[in-house]
């Protein structure tokens, strides 16, 4: 451990932005500190083992790795920064599959690919293709002015945006729905995208679509990939980049308090009573607890700041059950990588049922999102063996009604119910074979991240905090001078791809504040 008790810029949390903040502020030759209170790097990104088998807690696959000129984004990213990971391609985007009871309403298969997308499309739908042409062509628009505000590090100029990026101003304020009816796109295809609602946490009728566009055609256009060794390999080959840049980590280390002097950040200070001076803070860290417990002048938040955090609410908390099953996926008859299902295809409907005060009573569950990791790596379990894990989302506070005594049974329920659906639409004897099983709610979440209510997806993406209105505030709206916010509550939202380039741009925009003086 580094005895230096003055750091250029110190991050609080070593989750996926946490990392990549610190990952780039050192490559760029910051002195740089991460302090995280776990004893290991990751935050989300962790498996653990049940048995003979090793879980992943929470990735089902990331976009954006793709070979040659598939190669996208954050794969030139880890490329610039020399991350490296061993990643398995998966082959189709979904199976998306609508049940009322056991009753089949639709089942497709999505393949990834934009000619493959645009011929199953044009397949099952005549006369789609022009419509599925705009809205790849809409993600090439949003990137090249994403790029654009991304270097001009928050302070671009509107009037040059309006006239160089047209159609990323119009698309800034369209929700996916309203964008999907701009192009004309046949209802057929706008119920198949729509499917990846849930990676956005709110239906199509209100996530702004910069973020769906940049989501989906990711996916749809480069391929999905998992790395070989659960999403842990990917933290440890960022922290192991980040040393090598000179960054030092501090584990089994909280932060309790971000002192200010002359009216911005200037140091920190452990619950080992250690204080470490620094211009600049990099918080992984929800601004909720920021603010209330560690900011130790809370006289120096601004209005809109404080107005804004408590304006916002938490995003989708999940249940995810994992389970170890003593039969391989041929034995058991499973074929797909990824399957969502639901009972409906209006995003709306499914939307409002995770937010019903009955939410964990019986009854069919939507929303369900079932992932076999072995159809992609098979070996990731020991031989003859599955790993299976299904997912289910809720944007209400449901889980904090739940009498500790009641816990138990009530979790058991609803994996109960979980599995039962799976069974009922897919036709899989899941139960008989289970050998390990591990139910995580809400309440893990919150015990293992520290996340208010367990949220995995920041704050709620409603239209007037979606991803591109945060991106236009960008550092026009700073909070405490020296303070920096990252992570699924930041700019770029929830996800794998979004934290790890949120982390990367703002340890781009704290490179500019430390070199500019600091306070400003």
């Amino acid at each position: 451990m580094s005895n230096e008790s003055r750091y250029d810029v110190v991050v609080i949390g070593a989750g996926n932005a946490g990392l990549m903040a610190s990952c780039r502020a050192s490559k760029m030759g910051l002195k740089t500190l991460c302090i995280e209170k776990h004893n290991l790097e990751g935050g989300a990104a962790q498996s653990f083992v049940r048995g003979r088998f090793e879980f992943e807690a929470t990735l089902h696959e990331i976009p954006d790795f793709g070979d040659g000129e598939l190669r996208g984004l954050l794969g030139h990213l880890f490329d610039d920064l020399g991350i490296e990971v061993e990643w398995y391609p998966i082959h189709d985007a979904f199976r998306y599959v609508v049940a009322e009871g056991s009753d089949i309403k639709m089942d497709v298969t999505v393949p990834h690919g934009r000619k493959e997308f645009l011929d199953y499309m044009e397949e099952i739908c005549p006369g789609s293709r022009e419509s599925c042409e705009m809205f790849f062509d809409a993600s090439v628009v949003l990137n090249e002015g994403m790029e654009y505000i991304g270097k001009s590090r928050g302070r671009f100029d509107i009037e040059e945006l309006k006239k160089t990026h047209p159609v990323l101003i119009k698309l800034l304020g369209l929700s996916v729905r309203e964008f999907m009816n701009e192009i004309k796109m046949p209802q057929k295809v706008v119920d198949i995208i729509s499917a990846y609602w849930p990676y956005q946490g709110v239906d199509i009728e209100t996530v702004d679509a910069c973020r769906f566009i940049l989501m989906a055609s990711s996916y749809f256009l480069g391929g999905a990939y998992m790395p070989k060794y659960r999403s842990h390999e990917i933290v440890a080959a960022i922290q192991k980049k980040a040393r090598e840049y000179g960054a030092d980590f501090w584990f089994n280390t909280e932060v309790v308090s971000i002192g200010t002097k002359n009216g911005a950040v200037c140091s920190v200070t452990t619950a080992d009573g250690r204080t470490v001076e620094t211009c600049a803070v990099i918080a992984n860290v929800f601004p909720d607890i920021v603010y209330g417990k560690m900011l130790d002048n809370k006289s120096l938040i601004p209005e809109f700041e404080l107005k804004k955090v408590n304006a916002r609410s938490y995003g989708f908390r999940t249940v995810s059950v994992y389970l170890g099953l003593d039969a391989s996926p041929e034995e058991l008859g499973i074929k797909d990588y990824t399957v969502f299902i639901n009972s409906t295809t209006d995003t709306k409907k499914l939307f409002e049922k995770t937010q019903q005060p009955d939410v964990l009573a019986d009854g069919d569950a939507d929303n369900i999102t079932c992932t076999c990791i072995n159809i992609i790596n098979p070996e990731a379990s020991p031989e003859g063996t599955s790993i299976f894990a299904i997912v289910y989302p809720y944007m209400t506070e449901a889980w904090g009604s739940v009498k500790p005594e009641e816990y138990a049974k009530v979790k058991s329920r609803i994996a109960d119910q979980l599995i039962a659906r799976y069974e009922q639409v897919m036709g899989v004897d899941l139960r008989s074979h289970i050998e390990e099983i591990e139910v995580a709610t809400p309440v893990t979440f919150a015990r293992y991240m520290g996340t208010p209510q367990g949220t995995c997806y920041g704050y709620y993406a409603s239209g007037w905090d979606g991803m591109a209105a945060r991106t236009l505030a960008g550092v026009k709206e700073m909070s405490v001078p020296g303070l920096f916010f990252v992570g699924a509550h930041g700019n770029r939202l929830s996800g794998f791809l979004p934290t790890y380039n949120d982390g990367d741009i703002t340890g781009k925009q704290v490179m500019g504040y430390v070199m500019g003086g600091g306070k400003r």
